[in-house]
């Protein structure tokens, strides 16, 4: 899409706060399929075990060198000549351990390795606050991005404490608290914190994080059915996580060739509209959407379709 709608990447959306659903964004105007609304840069990302050694940590793009030190890491050189080479500096011991399997915990971690992630840029919080990579990249080639400071990450649910906070299940706290645990020796000195600020930061992480995938689809894959894009990381992008769940959305989200998340329009939108995207594969039936949600948000959805699937 080209023209005005171009021109700032929050000039067709506002913020609100929705009865039940806590902060929301909604249409300024009316809007087009295909309308391009926010492009966020990654606050945090990691690619999944399997993309590794094959993805760089920073742009997520198959470029770079696989890190001698701990094998299980790779950077193209724009990358690690910048803030994401600092971060890699401050995880590659604590990777290098993930490799070994101590402790029975691997890379396969994908919540662990976040968090390290997460702790690793709070502890160099001026760099990332400035614009760090692989954002500051993505800005320079293109204005529109827009760039998260680590503090915004404090403004997300963090599923302990129940009402606005979100209330993840018993076991599901425990389950963080024990791994919030392990990763507080796995990092440097530097990088550690409170065992408490571990638990919400993970909660946070694991209650605002967007599976990423591929901009190329699999072979063989069919897109008319709405898959077909591989799954390489998880990442948190706070400012994407204002767009509510739906299961009948009227918005879609993909990542570019720089890791940030796009939200566009899918289908024509009207002016005060709430926008909103698919937490889960909306494909799936109202039982197993609603029982993923809950378990991997932390709230029941009262959306439009559930309710009428439910009638």
């Amino acid at each position: 899409m080209t023209g005005e709608d171009d021109a700032d990447p929050w000039d067709a959306v506002t913020t609100d706060r929705v009865e039940g659903k806590g902060e929301a964004l909604r249409a300024t105007r009316d809007l087009p399929k295909g309308a391009r609304l926010l492009r966020v840069a990654p606050l945090f990302a990691v690619p999944y075990a399997a993309e590794l050694t094959r993805l760089c940590g920073g742009c997520f793009q198959p470029r770079g060198a696989v890190c001698a030190s701990c094998g299980s890491a790779r950077l193209c050189s724009r990358c690690g000549a910048g803030a994401a080479g600092t971060l890699h500096g401050l995880e590659c011991h604590a990777l290098a351990r993930l490799r070994d399997g101590e402790e029975g915990l691997t890379l396969a971690h994908s919540d662990l390795r976040l968090l390290l992630r997460a702790l690793a840029v709070r502890s160099m919080r001026r760099a990332v606050d400035a614009g760090g990579d692989p954002a500051a990249i993505a800005a320079a080639e293109d204005g529109d991005v827009i760039v998260d400071g680590y503090d915004a990450l404090e403004g997300l649910m963090s599923g302990v404490d129940g009402g606005d906070d979100g209330e993840l299940p018993h076991d599901a706290v425990a389950t963080i608290a024990e791994v919030a645990k392990q990763a507080r020796f796995l990092l440097a000195a530097s990088c550690r914190c409170s065992m408490d600020e571990c638990v919400r930061t993970l909660g946070r992480l694991q209650l605002n994080g967007f599976e990423m995938t591929a901009s190329e689809p699999e072979e063989g894959a069919d897109e008319a059915e709405g898959g077909g894009h591989r799954p390489v990381g998880v990442g948190v992008f706070p400012s994407a996580s204002y767009t509510n769940h739906s299961c009948a959305p009227n918005c879609a989200q993909r990542f570019d060739g720089h890791g940030c998340i796009v939200v566009e329009t899918a289908r024509d939108v009207r002016g005060g509209e709430e926008l909103t995207i698919p937490y889960v594969d909306v494909r799936l039936g109202r039982r197993e959407r609603r029982e993923r949600l809950r378990k991997n948000f932390a709230f029941d959805c009262a959306c439009e379709r559930c309710a009428a699937e439910a009638d």
